[in-house]
């Protein structure tokens, strides 16, 4: 069992007009066995998250990593910036030859994901055990080709 320690990567703070500050969304990771996990908690929205994300996956694929979950539990709202930061991750992973999928979907989330059609594309879980537990059983075809989702030019 290869073990890593947990690591938060990112915490985002804004403050609002009333001068509280309050925690928008914050990214760690853990790893289950060969697997890593990335988990988020707060809205995944415009300006929050995004640069952090792509680093912790370039991060965990130069480790050697090539099963990725990113975990979604906590993360009421996400919009079209977070979402094609989903499928930059993806992407990535992708194309390092490594498998991507989502856990924990909340309702928002779930909505938003479907109506892009990703869950067509990316499989997704209830709970982390259950993700986990579909790394273990797939058998990767030989010969296949991987898909991945073009993304405009920035």
């Amino acid at each position: 069992m290869i073990r890593h320690p947990a690591v938060t990567i990112h915490n985002s703070l804004i403050e609002n007009p009333s001068s509280e500050t309050r925690l928008m969304l914050t990214i760690g990771i853990h790893y289950l066995d060969t697997i890593a996990s990335i988990d988020m908690r707060g809205k995944f929205i415009k300006g929050q998250g995004g640069f952090q994300l792509q680093l912790l996956v370039d991060k965990v694929l130069t480790a050697g990593t090539e099963k990725v979950l990113l975990n979604l539990t906590g993360v009421p709202i996400i919009d079209s910036m977070g979402i094609g930061e989903i499928v930059r991750a993806y992407n990535k992973v992708r194309e390092a030859h490594g498998e991507f999928k989502l856990v924990g979907l909340t309702d928002r989330v779930y909505g938003a994901l479907r109506i892009t059609q990703l869950l067509d594309l990316i499989e997704s879980f209830k709970t982390e055990e259950e993700a986990v537990e579909s790394f273990n059983t797939e058998k990767k075809a030989k010969g296949r080709k991987r898909k991945t989702i073009e993304t405009e030019a920035e």
